[in-house]
């Protein structure tokens, strides 16, 4: 009863604390001695940071106490905190954050319209270019049994009588044709000789008559 009203002096301290490891979680360990379980708080704030409390008399009005804070790694779960308390020491344990492994699953190829036209195209492609092959194989095969054969584009002697022919027929033509307007040009010639040999003579005649009718007129008057 003579404690009560009594006004408490604190003495504040700092405890020691390690983190170890287990293959499933990790443990925070704090050394408290002289602390007994129920001198003790502890708390999980929402911004991941461990609240350690605690306060015990030490005689008379004298107190000891701390309050310290821990930050939680993110790879740790703090909605399955535990705590025990042994040997003057606390022990916290953090269970690990279990990794939930997805399957790596290939995501669903969709073929697009076009894919199908181009495939369709391709086949179609296909076929034609192996009939074209085919093609170009009988075309080949041909070539070769004309370089085999006669030569491609060779004439026979009856084309070259043929030939010559035809064009001994065409000479003929344009001979003809020639030495026809050749005499005409001659005959126009001749012609026109001919004409002015006519007018000439007729001139000549008429100068001449002129002059005898004028001959005839001074005889007469002189007679």
């Amino acid at each position: 009863m003579a404690n009560i009203g009594m006004e408490k002096f604190y003495q504040e301290f700092d405890p020691v604390t390690r983190w170890t490891s287990e293959p499933d979680a990790e443990i925070l360990v704090v050394d408290l001695p002289g602390f007994k379980k129920e001198q003790l708080k502890l708390a999980v704030s929402s911004t991941r940071k461990l609240r350690l409390i605690g306060e015990r008399p030490t005689g008379g009005n004298k107190w000891i106490r701390f309050h310290k804070e821990v930050p939680v790694p993110l790879t740790l779960d703090i909605d399955s905190v535990s705590a025990t308390f042994k040997d003057n020491k606390l022990y916290v344990r953090h269970p690990k954050v279990k990794k939930t492994q997805v399957p790596q699953t290939k995501p669903p190829v969709i073929k697009k319209p076009h894919d199908q036209h181009e495939k369709n195209k391709g086949h179609q492609g296909s076929k034609a270019s192996q009939s074209g092959g085919k093609t170009e194989q009988r075309k080949h095969d041909a070539r070769k049994k004309e370089a085999v054969g006669e030569p491609r584009g060779s004439l026979s002697s009856k084309d070259h009588e043929e030939k010559d022919k035809v064009g001994a027929k065409w000479f003929e033509k344009y001979k003809e044709a020639t030495g026809n307007m050749v005499k005409e040009a001659k005959n126009k010639r001749q012609l026109l000789c001919n004409l002015a040999a006519s007018i000439s003579l007729v001139l000549l005649i008429l100068l001449y008559a002129r002059n005898a009718v004028r001959a005839s007129l001074v005889w007469n008057s002189e007679e």
